[in-house]
């Protein structure tokens, strides 16, 4: 009998998990709100070595941007799990709703920034999507945002430019930027990774590294 009651209990342990009722992202315990508006609410998502998140929903469209590379196990609700391998700065966008938990099995802690797009706030400037803006190279565009890669070397410039469109910047790398806009005071940022920045309507400015190593970050604009 004692073999048959330890047998339950390991068996209930095993079987717990798996009757996790799933909870709103907002939730769930890994992932800490940071920033929320009537179109975005951004989460800073940290799951530790060997650690696995709930299952948890996203009632909305997200993208999320990898800080640091990651080895994990992904798990939609339903479905069998999969491999998710994820290099520092990666930027995926997904399709709400969605049910899933995802487990840590690499060396290091796993972040992220999770971005959920609630609304758009409508065009900026003359209405049109941003293009060819100095030093970004496209990352992935749909229907819901426009994602593209900043990289400034040491002492490079973007030169003055504008971004049409609302968005969210979020800092890959640490870096030292002085950032100009027209009529504004200059301003030097220490930025660090995963640090990041709103604005809605159109922005120009100018950024500068003048660190002295590369600066990187994503650049998500919302149609």
């Amino acid at each position: 009998m004692k073999l048959v009651a330890g047998a339950l209990v390991t068996l209930i342990s095993l079987l717990a998990p798996l009757a996790q009722a799933p909870v709103p992202v907002g939730s769930e315990p890994r992932h800490h709100l940071k920033f929320e508006n009537d179109y975005v609410r951004v989460f800073d998502v940290i799951v530790p070595q060997g650690d696995a998140t709930l299952f948890h929903t996203h009632a909305n469209d997200y993208a999320f941007v990898s800080i640091g590379d990651a080895n994990l196990v992904a798990e939609v609700l339903g479905s069998k799990p999969a491999d998710l391998i994820l290099k520092d700065g990666e930027t995926r966008f997904t399709k709400g709703p969605i049910t899933h938990r995802v487990t840590n099995v690499g060396a290091a802690p796993f972040r992220n920034i999770t971005i959920e797009i609630l609304s758009s706030p409508g065009p900026g400037g003359d209405g049109k999507q941003s293009h060819d803006i100095p030093s970004h190279q496209p990352v992935l565009e749909n229907d819901r945002v426009r994602v593209e890669r900043l990289v400034l070397e040491p002492g490079q410039s973007t030169g003055m430019h504008e971004h049409k469109l609302s968005g969210l910047g979020v800092a890959v790398t640490s870096g030292r930027v002085v950032v100009e806009s027209p009529g504004q005071k200059a301003q030097t940022v220490e930025f660090k990774p995963g640090q990041f920045r709103w604005h809605t309507g159109a922005l120009a400015h100018k950024l500068t590294n003048t660190g002295k190593t590369r600066f990187e970050a994503v650049d998500i604009e919302w149609k």
